[in-house]
């Protein structure tokens, strides 16, 4: 039976049942981690497993929206012959891809998260999801993460007259798991508000003002960066989800029931992609197509 079938979803799981291709090997996985984040739940007080776990799912979904959007700036860039950001965005791509489903890890600490580098992200990447014959990935995925890293940096630091790598290739391959990369953060988010229902289940308010100073503390941290006077920025759509979070509660959620939401958030506030100075220009429906054709 198909995942989206078992749970009754419209969601697409096609690349995740490639590999878990019996309902045997989908709910052994299934079974296993949801007992992870259960045994997770157990560490903390209930507040801060809602307030944790609803923020790490938003965040799998933002590093999706980024890792989407450097895919397809990558695939115009190549249709430009802008060689050098060409390699800088598949590379990055493929870095915010893995980033999008370590933030759903069990052993990854928020500190750690948070501070992540590129020499470690695709360790914590395999430890979790590609280290043993049961996983979604396997360890080649460390092979094709150093090589798009090298060639990003070969194009950034001492960038060639004439190409050298076999680009259009590049591209072609990494969409793949790009694309599964999105339906594994989306299926552990699923199984994160399954397992939450199952533990916990309430949606926590955070109406006194130490809760909400632990949220906006923990919402910074996660969705903001200091700027150089050590002042940490948000931009529109943040704050708009802070101000939603606040309002509505805490409840970690599949990622695909806000979908439509947040990409109504997409450059709502900036209106970047909206003028039509140029007929080449990224489309920014070129960016949904591609997350909606790997979600749903």
């Amino acid at each position: 039976m198909p995942l989206n079938t078992r749970f009754g979803i419209n969601c697409s799981f096609s690349m995740i049942e490639n590999i878990l291709s019996t309902e045997e090997l989908q709910e052994a996985y299934y079974i296993k981690w949801r007992e992870k984040y259960a045994i997770a739940f157990n560490k903390k007080d209930n507040f801060t497993n809602a307030l944790e776990w609803d923020l790490r799912c938003r965040k799998a979904m933002r590093e999706i929206f980024i890792s989407a959007t450097l895919y397809v700036e990558a695939k115009k860039n190549l249709e430009m012959k802008c060689f050098s950001s060409y390699y800088f965005c598949l590379y990055y791509s493929l870095f915010h891809a893995i980033y999008s489903c370590i933030y759903l890890d069990v052993e990854s600490s928020i500190d750690q998260l948070t501070n992540v580098t590129h020499n470690n992200i695709i360790n914590i990447f395999i430890s979790a999801f590609a280290n043993t014959k049961k996983d979604i990935f396997d360890r080649d995925i460390k092979s094709t993460f150093e090589d798009l890293r090298y060639k990003r940096e070969y194009y950034s630091y001492s960038t060639p007259f004439n190409n050298i790598f076999d680009y259009s290739n590049d591209l072609k391959n990494l969409e793949n798991i790009i694309k599964k990369s999105f339906q594994l953060a989306s299926f552990h988010t699923l199984i994160i508000e399954k397992s939450y229902d199952k533990k916990i289940k309430s949606i926590f308010n955070c109406s006194n003002l130490p809760e909400s100073r632990i949220l906006t503390e923990l919402f910074y941290k996660l969705f903001a960066k200091r700027n150089k006077s050590n002042i940490y920025v948000l931009d529109d759509s943040c704050k708009n989800m802070l101000y939603e979070l606040k309002r509505y509660g805490l409840r970690p959620s599949h990622i695909v029931t806000d979908l439509e939401h947040q990409f109504d958030e997409y450059h709502t506030y900036d209106s970047f992609y909206n003028d039509d100075f140029n007929e080449n220009q990224l489309n920014i429906l070129d960016i949904w197509a591609f997350i909606y054709n790997a979600l749903i």
